[in-house]
């Protein structure tokens, strides 16, 4: 079986960090609807932590590729 341990991990760490922008998108909705931020706001803050996730996003896999990644069995150290 071809596994591409590289691949994997930058899956890994791009589903994460989605998940934590998109965790802090769903709390400024939250204050939309608690009348606590604007519209226009929300829009302004939403650009800026989906810029910042997606850079940050780039910046993770171009330093991945710096690397070499190997599995190693655990059983057979």
């Amino acid at each position: 079986m071809n596994f591409d341990i590289s691949q994997f991990i930058k899956g890994f760490i791009k589903k994460s960090i989605t998940r934590l922008f998109l965790f802090f998108i769903y709390t400024l909705e939250d204050l939309v609807s608690d009348g606590k931020l604007s519209d226009e706001e929300f829009q302004k803050i939403r650009k800026r932590v989906l810029d910042n996730g997606n850079n940050c996003i780039r910046e993770i896999m171009q330093e991945i590729e710096n690397f070499d990644f190997v599995l190693i069995n655990k059983d057979n150290k």
